[in-house]
């Protein structure tokens, strides 16, 4: 008898801490419409593709990183989801992360908002504005200043690991501006995105990215 041994594709999974990199243009589109300065905190650093950026960001006083994985470079290495690690960081006029999502992203950005003296800004899946119970409350009295709403990324591939594939909602950048009281949505169409790219094959190169975000600050 003749067996066949059956070729089964091998299954693409979540990434481990659900850790998946940001392109250069969440960065750089954010910069386009906040000023962001002072000191800056980063909670969930990863490979640094946000921090790098923010450093040549000319109107950066100061970065410190953290990062639960302690295989990422970072000045920390505790859960950004406790509370009592904040109390660790260093002051921070703002925090500016894309946190991973699920049940992390609500008390990471509740405690970056307790943090921060000017404001929060965080990549966060649009679907984050629903008043689950671990954030209505804290959406009903810190409603987002700023909703930049963008094009989707593919952060992976799909199942079979054959083609890039996208979340079923898109992400957008949400800002706690504690020094303003309006509250704004922008829609920013890939067409209008300087430097972007749909996956992370197709990235551009970080000297690229630098370039942005020196013509963004020239505009300032």
């Amino acid at each position: 008898m003749t067996t066949t041994t059956l070729l089964i594709p091998e299954t693409v999974t979540r990434h481990p801490l659900n850790f998946y990199e940001s392109p250069s243009w969440f960065t750089t589109e954010l910069l386009r419409q906040v000023k962001l300065s002072g000191t800056i905190g980063e909670p969930c650093v990863g490979m640094g593709a946000i921090s790098s950026l923010l450093e040549a960001w000319p109107h950066t006083k100061s970065i410190w990183t953290n990062d639960i994985d302690l295989n990422k470079q970072a000045h920390f290495h505790l859960d950004a989801t406790d509370a009592q690690s904040w109390q660790v960081f260093p002051d921070c006029d703002w925090v500016c992360t894309n946190p991973p999502y699920a049940q992390f992203a609500a008390p990471i950005i509740k405690n970056a908002y307790t943090k921060a003296r000017i404001g929060v800004a965080a990549f966060l899946l649009t679907s984050f504005l629903e008043p689950c119970d671990d954030r209505a409350d804290f959406l009903e009295q810190h409603p987002p200043s700023l909703v930049l709403i963008l094009p989707r990324f593919c952060f992976r591939k799909d199942k079979r690991g054959t083609r890039w594939a996208t979340d079923n909602i898109t992400i957008s950048c949400f800002v706690w501006d504690k020094c303003t009281t309006g509250q704004t949505i922008i829609v920013r169409p890939k067409s209008k995105i300087l430097g972007f790219y749909k996956n992370p094959e197709q990235a551009i190169t970080p000297q690229q990215a630098l370039s942005i975000v020196s013509a963004i600050a020239q505009d300032y």
